[in-house]
């Protein structure tokens, strides 16, 4: 387990933009591609769920979505993550606004 300070291993994903519900809006894509260099200056907190759509995760989901502008105003940036992929969460986001 990585601690404050760690430098993170190197990843790739495909993740879902902020206020997007659709596939695509106004010509531009749901997702993006993020890295362990993603939000350069940025604390990451990352957290692992099981799968979408299930009855605990979207509590700690929302409660982590409550606290955004905490995270924020420290220079932190919170990313999430499941064995689900991108269209489920895109999904999951439509139908918890």
């Amino acid at each position: 387990m990585l601690g404050i300070g760690d430098r993170i291993p190197d990843f790739r994903v495909t993740g879902v933009k902020p206020k997007f519900n659709s596939h695509e809006e106004n010509g531009q894509s749901a997702f993006e591609e993020l890295t362990q260099d993603s939000f350069p200056g940025k604390w990451k907190v990352i957290y692992f769920y099981p799968k979408d759509f299930t009855f605990v995760c979207p509590t700690e989901i929302a409660e982590f979505g409550r606290l955004a502008k905490e995270f924020a105003d420290r220079d932190a940036v919170v990313l999430g993550g499941s064995s689900d992929n991108e269209f489920v969460k895109l999904a999951w986001r439509r139908d918890h606004p």
